[in-house]
């Protein structure tokens, strides 16, 4: 490995991307960690209010941020960390979501920066049950000290990519991507291409589902199952807004079932005995037959729903 990026992770104060409270990053340079980076952010003023649920996630509160530095004062440490190198995120489509929002909202010109997805990478090189930052950094060989910690998810995104490019014997990050054919993403002042697979758009259109939206999005043409209790919307505006990206919500598990998305479970709804829904386990059992059904959590059900949008 001879080449130089930089991983990043952003953690938001609410639901919306232009919100970022605190930003890791990750230098690498020739398959080796050389330097990290790490604040906390007061959120652009549009978009300052901290939810319960972000909170709950982070830890990160609007005491915590106060006298941290301003965006526009994030944004030039960034930049200056990054020295024009290539990103790397975990679903770097969110990541990337937040860096445009927060610069717009801040009345920032978006910058140029080309990127890769770790998560993208890691579909074509784990099979795995799920493939959220945790999920991954195990199959990676590495674990998270401290998950939705931006320096420490950075750091695990990281050491994803690092082994992913050891995995398939590349020796940049350009030579990984085109040998997956995987295309780079790219943010400039005017536009913005996402970080996709060459066949990542095949999915068919679903018949409930809007017809209109991004074929490229992460829940498009798929069939997604929900179980527990969602903290951070109902049941039903889960399944509209699933069906406004082009996913299709469904009552139960089956060999269609494409996603399973686990909330918070009351064990009062449990039988006797058991730790987990119904739903998962029959989950659990297709994977064991070798069905591709992926198991989510409501993070990063939130994170991807965010990342359905039209590509420019």
């Amino acid at each position: 490995m001879n080449d130089s990026w930089v991983a990043i992770d952003f953690e938001t104060a609410n639901s919306h991307r232009g919100s970022p409270c605190a930003v890791g990053m990750v230098s690498v340079e020739a398959g080796r960690i050389v330097d990290t980076f790490t604040t906390l952010i007061q959120p652009p003023t549009k978009n300052s209010w901290f939810a319960p649920f972000n909170v709950r996630l982070h830890g990160i509160t609007e005491s915590s941020v106060q006298g941290a530095p301003t965006w526009e004062e994030t944004f030039q440490q960034i930049l200056a960390f990054t020295d024009g190198r290539p990103l790397v995120a975990h679903n770097a489509a969110f990541d990337l979501g937040v860096f445009r929002e927060a610069c717009t909202a801040s009345n920032i010109r978006w910058p140029d920066i080309s990127y890769a997805c770790s998560l993208v990478i890691a579909r074509q090189t784990w099979v795995l049950a799920s493939y959220g930052l945790p999920y991954v950094a195990e199959a990676a060989g590495s674990t998270i000290s401290d998950h939705h910690d931006a320096g420490a998810d950075a750091r695990a995104a990281a050491e994803i990519m690092i082994a992913a490019l050891r995995f398939h014997e590349a020796m940049t990050l350009h030579d990984l991507l085109a040998s997956r054919k995987i295309r780079m993403g790219r943010l400039t002042a005017n536009s913005w291409l996402g970080c996709h697979s060459a066949n990542s758009n095949t999915r068919a259109p679903l018949p409930d589902a809007n017809p209109n939206a991004d074929p490229n999005g992460p829940f498009y043409g798929l069939t997604v199952c929900f179980t527990g209790t969602l903290l951070s919307m109902t049941r039903k505006e889960a399944h509209d807004q699933l069906a406004d990206v082009g996913g299709q919500p469904a009552a139960g598990v089956s060999r269609k079932t494409d996603v399973l998305v686990i909330g918070t479970q009351d064990p009062a709804r449990l039988r006797p005995g058991d730790d987990r829904s119904s739903k998962s386990k029959k989950a659990e059992e297709l994977l064991a037959k070798g069905h591709g059904i992926e198991i989510i959590s409501e993070v990063d059900f939130m994170e991807r729903l965010a990342c359905s949008e039209i590509t420019k």
